[in-house]
């Protein structure tokens, strides 16, 4: 199984999931021609996606969806409460199929569970991906770290984990203290500290990586998420686990388990 990051950050987020032939994109949040150029980068061709799963419906996640799904003839799984949000931004689709918020689906061959996560937008999920005995649990977009949340991505090799700002950072940054409020917030993002308590409860002996993600540009320095983090998993590390940081410009980095 593999695991590619194709952006992560405020303006754009996508990752790759393959497995035995099998790929689905999580999240389009780019471009639909820098989604395709990242892919060709990646050495994969968008005509041969079996899917694209969408998390909700903010535009970070969402831009390229339409035109890829009509482009390269991909089917496209959200929600409804997510269909109802984006439905007239995104436009037709090749095809368009419903899954349940903690209900599993399958697609292309992938059993996924999309799990709840406590963000501002219409039933936002994160998705517990497995083929065979390999998985990957990815939520990037979440205010809080709920027990469920905990529970759904313990057990996996590889976790993609939202680590979007540093409180200092955030607290005498340039946002307006509304946009503070909202980003740190129970409906917002995870902040360094936070993600990495989230780690502590989810480190299990089949957990090999970690990929932070959805880290602010301007709240944050990708040095500071991985410092946290590693500070608080310092086992993980002697056990040769591996903690990484996603990028908003650049593909990478690349986990193959």
């Amino acid at each position: 199984m593999r695991i590619i990051p194709l952006a992560s950050g405020s303006s754009g987020n996508s990752f790759l999931v393959q497995a035995n032939g099998s790929s689905v994109l999580v999240d389009a949040g780019l471009t639909a021609k820098k989604i395709r150029e990242r892919m060709e980068t990646a050495g994969v061709d968008p005509g041969n996606l079996a899917g694209i799963i969408v998390s909700h419906g903010h535009s970070d996640h969402v831009k390229g969806v339409g035109v890829l799904s009509r482009k390269f003839k991909i089917p496209v799984w959200m929600n409804r409460g997510t269909w109802q949000v984006v439905q007239d931004s995104v436009g037709e689709l090749h095809g368009l199929e419903f899954f349940q918020t903690g209900r599993i689906f399958q697609a292309g061959g992938f059993k996924i569970h999309p799990f709840s996560v406590p963000h501002d937008c219409a039933d936002p999920v994160g998705f517990r991906i497995v083929k065979g005995v390999c998985g990957v649990g990815i939520a990037t977009d979440l205010g809080v770290a709920t027990g469920l949340i905990a529970n759904v991505l313990t057990g996996l090799q590889v976790v993609v984990l939202e680590s979007n700002h540093d409180p200092k950072m955030l607290r005498d940054g340039p946002y307006p203290w509304e946009l503070k409020q909202r980003v740190q917030g129970r409906l917002g993002h995870l902040s360094n500290p936070e993600s990495a308590k989230l780690l502590q409860r989810i480190v299990s002996d089949e957990l090999q990586a970690v990929i932070l993600a959805h880290v602010s540009e301007t709240n944050n320095l990708p040095e500071l998420a991985l410092d946290c983090c590693r500070s608080s998993l310092q086992e993980f590390l002697r056990n040769r686990g591996e903690i990484h940081c996603a990028s908003q410009h650049e593909v990478g980095p690349v986990i193959e388990w």
